[in-house]
């Protein structure tokens, strides 16, 4: 019987594997803390960091796969961004996200105010764009709780593998749906939504183990690329879903069950893609689930009213969700009522914006790598300002409509490229307007995997996800009033002629973050 095996990461051993009995003098020299995981597995000596690293420091910094006795292993952090474990996350929340915004624009589209062109009717019916987001943003203000708890209670990367299966059957409600012969176009509406619901809850177990398995998986060094790389792919899988998704609706017209069999297939390449994730630790093996976990738990209200640091990051990435939020519905009532332009046309423009974020995400991860984030973050704002005025004043009806406004495209290429000066002047500064959020997003992001303790990590992150879904889901009340008081100051139509208001509020918000809102230094920011 072979005698357990020993890893080192003490006084210069780091890496080395030693039997017991050849480590005994080693660990009387050694400084280090050590502990036992359990009988007939390794000894980990984990070597103390120094006053530079500390803050930032991982539990499995130097770990490398040691098998044990039983033949079972211990996933090693660190992994490269081109190894397999990196580009199978990577695919798997692309996949996700493209699902995600493909299925929820083709909701809201159906739901906005032309909805009756897309079942065939002269009529029109209510917009339900309020409604639908409202559906799929109360899940994630009810379940992060339960995302974050389970983060922390169970693999991370075990997590990740039962959303992507959930999110199959999900799909398939869908398909079923709107697969029943009979079903008026309202009643597939309100079924859509509720489906659109359902997406929500999966999307909010998976977002604390999406985010919190990256410490895990690399090092601190490595984070701010790596965050570049999966918010980049995150809104690239915007712009293709979001696209994708007018697209379809100009083509498909009625048959949306087809949309539904796309759906299903991506959800079975995003399963497949999260078996390259490693298996990962359990962060709190011994955590038992409490009512607060629904909700803010208690060690993590004293952690964020202790550094209120944390506090007003969560509120500065729920901020940037909230403008994301009623955005994208102002775009697609600017577009479809507005300007009168066609669902592949208005999509691009929901496109453009996450082509602007791709673009931001990629710039402030690879140029801002052991920068100053907090540079990033105000310079972000106030270019968020600038953008959201501009789309404003040029979507006020000031300088006229597209040449476009009225005509369906049934070609994409056609409606990429066939474009006039105001059209391209839109989607500039939606891109212009996604580049900022891209500057803004990535170092919050960036401060809230690193600033809390590794065993509150993933319920700060379960809390920050519902934050920013309780920003979501205020973002569709907001849309929703903002119409309404629209409509009572300027008739039946001042949704559709006064929409420009709806930026400009946006900007006027954008103000007090401009001016007073700066990120806390981290360490490794320090100048």
């Amino acid at each position: 019987m072979h005698a357990p095996w020993l890893t080192l990461n003490a006084c210069g051993l780091r890496g080395i594997e030693l039997r017991v009995e050849d480590a005994v003098a080693a660990l009387v020299k050694s400084c280090s803390d050590a502990c036992f995981i359990g009988p007939h597995q390794e000894l980990r000596l984990l070597t103390k960091t120094t006053p530079d690293d500390s803050r930032n420091a991982s539990p499995y910094d130097g770990l490398k796969v040691v098998e044990n006795q039983n033949g079972t292993q211990h996933s090693a952090a660190r992994h490269t961004l081109a190894s397999a474990a990196f580009w199978g996350f990577l695919t798997t929340q692309f996949m996700g996200a493209f699902n995600d915004n493909y299925f929820k624009q083709m909701v809201l589209l159906t739901c906005a105010s032309n909805v009756a062109l897309v079942a065939g009717k002269t009529g029109a019916n209510p917009d339900r764009q309020s409604i639908a987001m409202a559906a799929f943003a109360l899940p994630f203000v009810l379940m992060s709780g339960l995302g974050g708890f389970l983060s922390d209670r169970c693999s991370k990367q075990r997590v990740i593998v039962g959303c992507k299966l959930a999110e199959i059957v999900i799909m398939t409600v869908s398909l079923v749906v709107l697969l029943i012969p009979g079903l008026s176009a309202d009643a597939k509406v309100m079924w859509m939504i509720s489906v659109l619901c359902l997406m929500g809850a999966h999307s909010a177990i998976f977002g604390p183990s999406k985010y919190g398995i990256l410490p895990e998986l690399f090092r601190s060094d490595k984070l701010l690329p790596v965050n570049g790389a999966v918010q980049m792919t995150t809104f690239l899988a915007i712009i293709f879903g979001t696209a994708c998704a007018g697209f379809a609706l100009d083509q498909i017209r009625t048959s949306l069950w087809i949309g539904s069999v796309i759906a299903v297939g991506i959800a079975v390449v995003g399963t497949l893609a999260s078996l390259l994730i490693p298996k990962t630790r359990v962060a709190e093996p011994m955590l038992k689930i409490r009512a607060e976990n629904f909700a803010i738990p208690a060690d993590v209200k004293r952690l964020v009213l202790r550094e209120r640091g944390i506090l007003k990051a969560i509120l500065a990435a729920s901020m940037f969700w909230f403008l994301g939020g009623v955005t994208q519905m102002a775009v697609n009532t600017l577009g479809k009522s507005t300007l009168g332009l066609s669902s592949t046309r208005t999509s691009l423009m929901v496109a453009a914006i996450g082509l602007g974020i791709a673009a931001g995400c990629v710039v402030t991860g690879f140029f801002g790598k052991g920068g100053n984030g907090r540079r990033w973050v105000t310079a972000g704002a106030w270019l968020l300002f600038v953008s959201l005025s501009m789309i404003a004043f040029l979507g006020s009806g000031w300088l006229g409509v597209p040449a476009s406004s009225g005509v369906i495209n049934s070609n994409i290429l056609t409606a990429v490229l066939q474009v006039d000066m105001l059209e391209w002047s839109l989607r500039l500064n939606m891109i212009l307007l996604g580049f900022a959020a891209g500057m803004f997003v990535v170092p919050v992001q960036v401060y809230l995997q690193q600033a809390p303790p590794d065993e509150l990590k993933g319920r700060v992150l379960g809390v920050q996800n519902m934050v920013t879904w309780i920003g979501i889901l205020l973002s569709a009340g907001y849309f929703g009033i903002v119409g309404m008081l629209l409509n009572m100051c300027a008739g039946q139509d001042g949704v559709s002629r006064y929409q420009w208001l709806v930026f400009m509020s946006l900007a006027v918000l954008m103000l007090p973050i401009c001016l007073f809102y700066r990120l806390p230094q981290q360490q490794d920011d320090a100048p």
